[in-house]
């Protein structure tokens, strides 16, 4: 393990560093062979990812070290249905076991201590709606008895891209609701250009008991306010920390500290300031550090109390026992 302690904004040529700094401190490339350092925030709470994509990264096995190594001690990964319902539960073993020979290779302690539980969002995007009919559903259904799996999503409306034609995103979605209902799984939602429409089709089928987590918002207070009077989770992520974002800081100042989340849709929406650069679990330290300071807690104990409570936020909706749907 490195004892070379860099400062933020320092550069480097990126042959000199050692193993450990490629490996475990955070960095942006830069030009001509060099890299710029940025030193983590140090947080004296637990850390919750509640939106990864692990099987998309260049190294999911260093990403479960390297968050164990900055506190992120709970992640939900997603997966889509149409396109594998597989990889992440074959291969998280793997990961893991990975993950313990980096950790052990640079001396850093006990992995096994230290390890985030991971669980296991799972559902149809709205880019596949096209493709969701009867039998993909039975293999939704039937991914969905595994104990590891905690949530259905990311589900929703993607009004931006359209990679699926409006009503079929629309019977996908509903029918993903219903799925919700009859397994008690929460909902993790996916809604981009279409959160009045969406917020309609929840109201005409009901919002799950089991809850609702609005993904990666990063709209004002005003598009922000039925959805919490709905009594839903909100999860921020790299947009709460990107300059040009300041309605999205002021619209986490509304959610009840009980129904905040952090996450960051890894490997995608890198935060502040890394940008550019792909995204990890581990980097949720960076939102986190920012929902502290948009919240004004400067103590260590004002932190504490409110890393705590948005890490149980994560642990009561994504981390329960299985559903008596899921049992039976």
């Amino acid at each position: 393990m490195s004892d070379v302690a860099y400062s933020f904004g320092e550069s480097v040529p990126f042959d000199s560093l050692g193993e450990f700094e490629r490996d475990m401190l955070f960095y942006q490339k830069r030009k001509k062979g060099k890299i710029r350092f940025a030193n983590p925030p140090q947080l004296c709470g637990p850390v919750a990812d509640t939106h990864a994509h692990l099987d998309m990264l260049s190294d999911p096995a260093l990403a479960l070290a390297r968050s164990a190594y900055y506190g992120v001690s709970f992640i939900c990964t997603i997966m889509d249905v149409q396109e594998d319902h597989r990889t992440t539960f074959e291969k998280l073993p793997l990961w893991f076991d990975r993950a313990s020979e980096i950790y052990q290779h640079f001396d850093l302690g006990d992995f096994k201590e230290v390890a985030p539980t991971v669980r296991v969002g799972i559902g149809c995007h709205p880019h596949n709606a096209k493709h969701y009919d009867d039998a993909l559903e039975e293999r939704l259904l039937e991914v969905l008895k595994n104990p590891l799996v905690a949530a259905i999503g990311e589900v929703g409306l993607d009004y931006h891209y359209d990679h699926s034609p409006r009503p079929q995103q629309r019977e996908a979605f509903r029918r993903q609701i219903r799925l919700s209902h009859e397994t008690g799984l929460p909902l993790i939602l996916h809604l981009r250009e279409a959160h009045d429409e969406g917020f309609a089709i929840l109201t005409e089928e009901g919002f799950p008991e089991a809850g609702v987590l609005l993904h990666c918002f990063n709209l004002d207070a005003d598009v922000l306010r039925p959805w919490l009077d709905a009594g839903c989770y909100v999860a921020y992520g790299g947009p709460l920390t990107f300059k040009n974002t300041p309605e999205v800081r002021e619209g986490a100042l509304t959610v009840p500290t009980d129904r905040l989340l952090t996450e960051t849709d890894s490997p995608f929406m890198t935060p502040e300031p890394l940008r550019g650069i792909e995204c990890g679990p581990e980097y949720t330290i960076f939102t986190a550090a920012k929902l502290l300071e948009i919240f004004d807690r400067t103590t260590p104990e004002e932190q504490r109390i409110l890393l705590e409570q948005v890490f149980s936020n994560a642990l009561s909706l994504l981390d329960r026992e299985a559903t008596p749907w899921q049992r039976a």
